[in-house]
């Protein structure tokens, strides 16, 4: 009986000097920068994370080490607000580095990993491909981290590696040249999820672009190589992947907990409730006593009780200490406003001084509180 190879029929890719890709074909690192026929996104991409680096940098932010400030207002994913209502930032933040040497690092890692990976995919797939992956890692991150302010290419690059890792596991290229390539890249994705390990690097983004890499690069070989099916017919598979991550993004954005947005927006509320009752002062100085008495136990004292219920719903939030001293500042403020309305109320309404007193002790107490929430915000 004879037995036959289960790969005898496996597509194999052997490198040959016309199909070599750019990198392999230019001694100039420098070419790998000009946009040309089946290498057209990578130096694109490269350009364009290059392009809003520097208008970061003219724009006055710091060009080693940007302000988290700064990051979020050129589209950094920072959770609370991903998750709070701007979910475009888990595809911006791909666009956006902390610093010129996280730009460097991961640029070179781009040059290396394109010039193989998109003649081999083409353009279109490959955009679709990367675009996937950082998505996927923005995703993971806002998804394992209670609180995230992110940036960087890194999770997309990852998933380029993803990619040529998966095509590295099955029979696409012969033998010997895959054994030589696998381990070089294990070695590559290896080391850097270790450093990734280190603190203020995000390693969720990171495993999430791999992950989607992985399963795009599995995609490609089952329903393109195996299948010796064109590059140009390659569209509607490489269209799972990222259709699975925005899936996911959807998700994570409806059922994620966001409790410093939930605390952003009661103390918006906590805010109107503030004007709302402090009002009653505006009112005309012709205004009848009765009236203002009228006006504070309807305006201020109905305001400052559903304040007192707002700080409650803040009390109950997972949040770091800092905001839980704010939210007790924030009551000692309310309930001794709402101590001094009550007093007003009941002066007014009984056309007596007898609380001027006592009154005048609780605005003395309010300014001090006032003076502890303003030190606390510089």
């Amino acid at each position: 009986m004879n037995s036959e190879n289960p790969d005898a029929h496996e597509p194999h890719y052997t490198p040959n000097s016309e199909s070599r890709p750019p990198r392999a074909q230019q001694s100039n690192p420098l070419e790998l920068l000009k946009p040309r026929g089946g290498y057209l996104i990578t130096p694109i991409l490269i350009w364009l994370n290059v392009g809003v680096f520097l208008l970061m940098v003219i724009s006055g932010v710091n060009a080693l080490e940007p302000s988290g400030e700064d990051l979020v207002k050129w589209g950094a994913n920072y959770s609370p607000l991903t998750t709070g209502g701007q979910p475009w930032r888990l595809l911006t933040c791909c666009f956006l580095h902390i610093g010129i040497i996280h730009l460097v690092f991961n640029m070179y890692a781009l040059m290396q990993i394109g010039p193989i990976l998109e003649p081999l995919l083409g353009s279109r797939q490959f955009t679709i491909a990367y675009l996937t992956a950082g998505l996927m890692g923005s995703v993971v991150s806002v998804w394992w981290h209670d609180v995230v302010n992110g940036a960087g290419a890194s999770g997309a690059i990852f998933g380029m590696y993803g990619v040529f890792l998966a095509l590295l596991t099955t029979n696409w290229l012969e033998a010997t040249v895959r054994k030589a390539l696998l381990q070089s890249i294990l070695i590559f994705v290896g080391f850097n999820l270790f450093v990734g390990m280190q603190a203020h690097i995000d390693n969720a983004a990171h495993i999430g672009g791999l992950l989607a890499g992985l399963f795009t690069g599995y995609a490609y070989y089952l329903f393109v190589l195996r299948s010796n099916q064109p590059a140009n017919r390659a569209l509607l598979p490489m269209i799972v992947p990222p259709v699975l991550a925005i899936v996911l993004a959807v998700l994570v954005y409806t059922y994620k907990s966001n409790p410093l947005a939930d605390f952003d927006r009661l103390m918006g509320r906590f805010n109107k409730l503030n004007g709302q009752a402090m009002s009653v002062f505006q009112l005309p100085k012709t205004t009848p006593a009765a009236g203002v008495a009228k006006a504070i136990n309807d305006q201020g004292v109905v305001a400052w009780e559903e304040a007192i219920n707002l700080l409650d719903e803040a009390d109950k939030l997972d949040l770091p200490d800092g905001y839980h001293q704010h939210t007790k500042l924030l009551r000692q403020y309310t309930m001794l406003r709402l101590k001094s309305f009550n007093l007003l109320q009941r002066s007014l309404a009984d056309t007596t001084h007898i609380y001027d007193k006592q009154i005048g002790l609780y605005d003395q107490q309010i300014a001090a509180v006032l003076e502890q929430l303003s030190a606390k915000k510089k």
